[in-house]
């Protein structure tokens, strides 16, 4: 069985990615930006340069995230 989670990183993911990649090798398998969604009209307010949706691979696994807020049915966990 394979559980695979999705990371929400509350603004700061383009931080995590970074973290990541120097903390354990992360690699950027793919990077989606607020201003390169085809549609604009749900975008926060000055969010086009922050990351709307990401996939990084750290090892055999596979992480999705975002720079979203987790609201509730959720762990918090702090790094650093």
């Amino acid at each position: 069985m394979q559980v695979q989670s999705y990371l929400f990183f509350n603004g700061r993911c383009e931080e995590a990615i970074e973290f990541y990649k120097k903390a354990v090798g992360a690699k950027v398998e793919m990077l989606m930006r607020f201003k390169e969604s085809p549609d604009q009209s749900n975008n926060p307010p000055g969010a086009g340069e922050k990351v709307m949706h990401s996939s990084i691979r750290i090892g055999d696994s596979t992480f999705p995230d975002c720079n979203g807020e987790v609201t509730r049915f959720a762990a918090r966990v702090t790094v650093g």
